[in-house]
């Protein structure tokens, strides 16, 4: 015999569950100081990587054959058309794992069919808590493809630093951005 209950509707089962713990018996991981800096510092980040092999460690590699994009491109599919419009916006990231003076950042854009200069790179610090903007940033935009372009900025004290790019052309085939290589 089932006993009603109600706000069910007719023919509704209620099923018996196990109460619920009141407090939590995973033991908590310690992340104090001390603990092991992660592997691999400096390491790259990024908001998206267009292909696997467009990752962000390919900007600290020295190799100007490889590098970090955002671009891609979706094959058509049944239900969709081809896409490979460029996103409007990404960032990418150094963490270096210890603070650190820094007040300079000399990136390499790839100018060619898919990619191009981004419209702005604004740089961030990391500053314990979050990213803040840098202040007092000239960016010298390089004229030749994978050359440097160099921001320099007021001196400012971190351990990451991260780059906002807006897309020159967003939405449009060309307007990927590429960074074959990032010196901090």
């Amino acid at each position: 015999m089932t006993a009603r209950v109600a706000g069910l509707r007719e023919g509704t089962v209620r099923m018996r569950t196990a109460p619920a713990r009141s407090v939590a018996t995973t033991p908590v991981t310690s992340f104090g100081p001390g603990r092991p800096e992660p592997a691999g510092l400096p390491h790259a980040d990024a908001s998206y990587s267009g292909r696997p092999d467009t990752l962000p460690a390919a900007m600290l590699d020295g190799d100007p054959a490889t590098g970090w994009s955002n671009a891609f491109a979706k094959a058509a599919t049944a239900l969709l058309p081809a896409f490979s419009g460029a996103r409007a916006a990404d960032w990418v990231s150094v963490d270096f794992g210890r603070s650190r003076d820094l007040d300079r950042v000399a990136v390499s854009f790839t100018v060619d069919s898919t990619h191009a200069r981004p419209a702005e790179a604004a740089v961030e610090v990391w500053d314990g808590r979050a990213y803040v903007p840098v202040t007092g940033a000239r960016t010298d935009w390089a004229t030749a493809s994978d050359a440097p372009t160099v921001i320099t900025f007021d001196r400012v004290r971190g351990s990451r630093l991260r780059l906002r790019l807006t897309s020159a052309y967003p939405g449009g085939a060309g307007g990927a951005v590429r960074i074959s290589r990032l010196d901090i």
